[in-house]
């Protein structure tokens, strides 16, 4: 590279130096620090610029056409289309002021070194003002990723996101999660009476369903006090849960008149066949036609409430629902019922309230969890062991012979794999306990609830030694007292005692609500005594036990027991 020298001026003072100056001249261009030092010759007044190079030219240019010369692009040696501008130190270049160009080139990548076209995204946009990339904003992501973020808002505010722009506009209108709910879809301090809230909700669930697209809808929830006079609304909503192909509907209406279920939108025979899996109906009525098979794909079935649907009816509904997973029925009116083996997908099996059934049969071989809630007349066979049952629930009446027998003798051979028992019951007969006890041969956790009755068999709480005594690996036992009056043990009578049977995995013990009667006293006896590995017992006392025996406490004051009594 040829190198020009310039001479310092006679009477121009350069903050460098002479000796500082001569070095900057001598440098190549490439080397330069963005600083050209042009010194004028002794003789000569004004410099030719065709004699400078390039550089020395842009910075010797008067002000009015430096602007201009900032433009000005070099092309590299490798050809990266990279835009150079030259700019005066300490000087901020405006985006506006590069040239059409200079604003969509994009830095290069490794694999590619282009000018992307006018018309298109780019990834990167170099930001001349900043110096730095562009922030991409929100609307600038795929509508794949926009769709993954509005899917995780609840329905008002999906809906509100509508008004920031004309592409979320349309996102809104794929969500997989329709919650129509009075909580859900309005503010808390808009809520009004209970018809205009009936009215303001049915309008709102219309039009989001006016709006949306019809697909990849996952769930659908309508809780309204609604019935069967509104039921071209509800029909409406599960009409869309046909068409859109949906995973899950839950209908949770009004008991005044209660809404008529269309089981023939769901009838196999129509194009757009039903893919619904979880089905939960509360306060509805349902009726089963003949040769239905409407819920082929049916995994979870929960019925809450329903009216005018019959025995007969809902074998039939089972024998169809082959993939069932989970089953519920709460206060239903039936009175025999088969879960016979042909669901050998049924997992839990959920029976409570069903006061007026007389006989169930259980043959589901892979199921694990069963919880049942009746009346002591209820007769629960299992026509073969379930081995797989890990969890099981007992909710009856009165701790009677029938309900000692099924518990203590039938169970551990219908479920001897159980883990964890959770027994609910009311008072305890005299003659309860049966002769002859089975074996939990793997029951680790028991949990009893006893509530209180009136009568001479109000509870006997030592009698739940029997079944400490019918799980040899126990390791956990808690009793929860409902109900009970405060009746302290008078130190008159004598404690009962039973015959010492030892457990060695008992360890953890609790009671709670605990009114220091006598029985009560003797159950804790029996279990410090026979418990070799225990490690905690917590009893908590009931409030009023707390406040009779602070208020017969010698040592506290007469101020004091006013103020507790």
């Amino acid at each position: 590279m040829s190198e020009t020298i310039v001479y310092r001026r006679k009477r121009a003072k350069h903050p460098f130096g002479v000796a500082e100056a001569g070095k900057i001249t001598m440098l190549s261009t490439d080397e330069r620090d963005e600083k050209i030092i042009v010194y004028e010759r002794r003789k000569h007044k004004k410099k030719q610029l065709n004699v400078l190079d390039e550089n020395a030219r842009i910075r010797t240019l008067s002000p009015d056409k430096r602007q201009d010369a900032r433009m000005k692009t070099l092309s590299t040696d490798k050809q990266h289309e990279k835009i150079v501008v030259y700019k005066r130190r300490n000087t901020r270049m405006q985006l506006k002021d590069l040239p059409e160009a200079g604003r969509n080139t994009i830095i290069a990548t490794d694999e590619r070194h282009e000018k992307a076209p006018t018309n298109e995204r780019y990834d990167k946009v170099i930001d001349y003002e900043r110096g730095m990339l562009r922030k991409t904003e929100l609307t600038d992501l795929p509508e794949e990723i926009l769709g993954s973020i509005v899917s995780r808002f609840p329905l008002r505010d999906a809906v509100r996101t509508s008004i920031l722009s004309t592409k979320l506009r349309r996102i809104w209108t794929c969500h997989p999660d329709l919650n129509f709910t009075s909580w859900a879809m309005f503010p808390e301090n808009k809520i009004k009476g209970t018809e205009q809230m009936k009215l303001d909700l049915i309008q709102g669930m219309l039009s989001v369903l006016k709006q949306h697209r019809g697909s990849g809808v996952k769930r659908i929830v309508l809780r309204a006090l609604l019935d069967q006079r509104t039921s071209s609304a509800i029909n409406t909503c599960v009409r869309f849960a046909v068409t859109s192909r949906a995973k899950s509907l839950s209908l949770l209406l009004s008991p005044e008149r209660p809404y008529c279920f269309p089981t023939y939108l769901f009838d196999t025979r129509d194009e757009s066949k039903s893919v619904l899996e979880e089905l939960y109906l509360k306060f509805v009525s349902l009726r089963i036609p003949p040769g239905f098979t409407g819920f082929t794909h049916l995994k979870r079935l929960d019925l809450f409430s329903v009216y005018d649907i019959v025995a007969d009816e809902l074998q039939d509904l089972l024998k169809n629902c082959l993939l069932l997973e989970r089953l519920c029925l709460f206060m239903l009116k039936f009175e025999k019922l088969v879960i016979s083996e042909s669901l050998s997908h049924l997992r839990f099996l959920s029976l409570t309230g069903c006061h007026e059934v007389k006989r169930i049969e259980i043959s589901a071989a892979n199921l694990e969890r069963f919880e049942f809630g009746g009346t002591n007349d209820t007769k629960v066979v299992f026509t073969q062991p379930l081995q797989k049952v890990r969890y099981a629930s007992i909710q009856c009446g009165n701790f009677d012979s029938r309900v000692g027998e099924f518990v203590l003798r039938v169970l551990p051979r219908s479920i001897p794999g159980v883990q964890t028992l959770v027994w609910k019951t009311e008072g305890i007969e005299m003659d309860a306990l049966p002769n002859c006890l089975g074996r939990f041969q793997s029951l680790k956790t028991v949990q009893v609830d006893l509530y209180a009755t009136r009568g001479p068999y109000a509870g006997d709480v030592l009698s739940f030694a029997a079944l400490l005594d019918a799980a040899p690996l126990l390791e956990s036992f808690f009793l929860k007292l409902i109900g009970f009056v405060n009746h302290p043990y008078s130190g008159i009578e004598e404690f009962r005692r039973l015959p010492n049977s030892p457990h060695h995995h008992l360890k953890f013990v609790g009671i709670q609500d605990f009114t220091c009667s006598r029985d009560q006293i003797e159950l804790v006896e029996y279990i410090v005594e026979n418990a070799i590995a225990l490690k905690n017992m917590i009893i908590k006392t009931s409030t009023e036990c707390y406040r009779d025996a602070a208020i017969n406490s010698p040592y506290m004051r007469k101020d004091e027991r006013m103020q507790i009594m």
